[in-house]
C-alpha cells in the first residue's frame, strides 16, 4: 500500500469519526429536548434503526423504580413479532447479563456473547436469540445499567463494525441519561395508580394553553369526566374493585387522547383532558368517543373475578376571550358535568350560557 493510500484511508476513517461525533450532538440535543418518556423512547428507537440500518430494535426498562426487572414496554419495540408470553419476558436486575454489562458497559453481539462459557447458556440470552437479538447495548445513568437496547441483524445482513458498536455504545450512555431524566420527572408529575397527570400539571399546562390561546387566538377545550355512582359502586364491591375500574377508565382516556393532548386526574374518580386546539365541537366528539369506550368496556372484579360494566358522565367547555383564568373554564366544565350527572348520567354537555 502506497503512502497517499495509507494516507487516504486513515483521512477517510478521522472523517467518519468527526461525523458520528456530529451526528451524537445532534442526537444529543434531540434526546434532552423533551422529558416526555414515551416520545423519548420512540425517539431512541427510530434513531437506532436508522443509524445502524436494522428493521428490528426493543428496549427493556425498568417499569417502576426499584422493581429490580428490566421489562418491554408497548412502546418499547419495533420489528420485532413476540408472543404476548415473550412480550412480558423479565430480565432480572441481578441477573449475569446485567451483572456483565455493569463491568463492561459495551455494546457487544450476539456472536461475542455465544464465546462466553459465562453468559451463552443463561436464560437470558436463550431468550434474546429467540427474539431475534444481533447485538445488545446497555443504557447507563449514574454508573449503573438502566436499561438494555437490543437490535436485530442490519438489512444488509452485513456483520456490525468496530466503529458501529462504539456509536451505539455512546448513544446509548445518552439515552440512558435521558431515560433516567424523563423517568424522574414522569415520577413527579404523573398519578402512579392511573398514569394520568397529576393535579399541579393540570393547571400549570392549562394556564399555559390559556395563555397561548390569548395570544395567539387558537382554540382550547376541556372535558370532565367522572364515574356515574362510583361512590355505590365502592360501597358494594370494595375499593379494590373501584381502583380497578379507574386504572381502566384512565387507559380510555390515554387511549383516545391525541399527542398534544393533556390527560389528567383532577381528583378522586374526576379526570379531565386538556385539549389545545380543539373546536367545541370537536371536544363533544371525542367526550363521547371515551363515554362510548367506557360504556362498552368490561372489568373483572378482582375479589372473584366476576365481569364489572360502569358508565361515564362527560361536561364540555371551551376557552373563552373573557376568561381571566383556569377557574373560569374549568368551572363551565364542571358545570356542564354536574348537568350530564343530573340529566340521566352516560352521556356528555357542553356547557351552554
Amino acid at each position: 500500500m502506497s503512502f497517499k493510500e495509507n494516507t487516504d484511508i486513515v483521512f477517510e476513517h478521522y472523517e467518519k469519526k468527526i461525523y458520528d461525533q456530529k451526528q451524537l450532538l445532534e442526537i444529543s440535543r434531540a434526546l434532552n429536548s423533551t422529558l416526555d418518556y414515551k416520545y423519548l423512547i420512540d425517539a431512541i428507537l427510530n434513531i437506532c434503526l436508522a443509524q445502524l440500518q436494522t428493521l428490528h430494535a426493543a428496549m427493556y426498562l425498568e417499569p417502576e423504580i426499584d422493581l429490580g426487572i428490566f421489562k418491554l414496554e408497548p412502546q418499547s419495540i419495533k420489528g420485532f413479532e413476540l408472543s404476548p408470553d415473550e412480550q412480558n419476558y423479565e430480565i432480572k436486575i441481578d441477573s449475569p447479563l446485567i451483572h456483565y454489562f455493569e463491568e463492561k458497559p459495551k455494546a457487544i453481539t450476539m456472536d461475542q456473547i455465544l464465546q462466553m462459557e459465562m453468559l451463552n447458556k443463561i436464560p437470558d440470552i436463550v431468550y434474546l436469540r429467540k427474539m431475534g437479538a444481533e447485538i445488545l447495548v446497555p443504557l447507563n445513568a449514574k454508573g449503573k445499567v438502566n436499561g438494555l437496547l437490543v437490535l436485530g441483524d442490519k438489512m444488509t445482513s452485513e456483520e456490525f463494525l468496530e466503529d458501529e458498536k462504539e456509536f451505539m455504545t455512546t448513544l446509548a450512555n445518552l439515552a440512558g441519561i435521558a431515560v433516567d431524566n424523563a423517568r424522574l420527572y414522569e415520577l413527579a408529575t404523573v398519578d402512579m395508580m392511573t398514569g394520568l397527570k397529576i393535579h399541579h400539571y393540570f393547571q400549570t399546562k392549562l394556564k399555559e394553553e390559556m395563555e397561548r390561546c390569548r395570544k395567539k387566538g387558537t382554540k382550547l377545550s376541556l372535558l370532565f369526566t367522572d364515574v356515574d355512582k362510583f361512590k355505590t359502586f365502592n360501597d358494594t364491591y370494595g375499593h379494590q374493585a373501584g381502583d380497578v375500574v379507574l386504572i381502566e377508565v384512565a387507559k380510555q382516556l390515554i387511549g383516545k387522547a391525541q399527542r398534544h393532548h393533556i390527560p389528567a386526574r383532577y381528583g378522586g374518580e374526576e379526570f379531565c383532558l386538556v385539549m389545545p386546539g380543539a373546536t367545541e365541537e370537536e371536544a363533544i366528539a371525542k367526550g363521547e368517543e371515551i363515554r362510548k369506550a367506557v360504556e362498552a368496556m368490561v372489568v373483572k372484579n378482582p375479589n372473584d373475578d366476576t365481569d364489572l360494566k360502569v358508565t361515564l358522565s362527560v361536561g364540555v367547555s371551551s376557552f373563552r376571550s373573557t376568561d381571566r383564568n383556569n377557574k373560569d373554564l374549568i368551572e363551565r366544565a364542571d358545570k356542564a358535568l354536574y348537568q350530564a350527572k343530573h340529566s340521566g348520567r352516560n352521556r356528555t354537555i357542553c356547557y351552554k350560557d
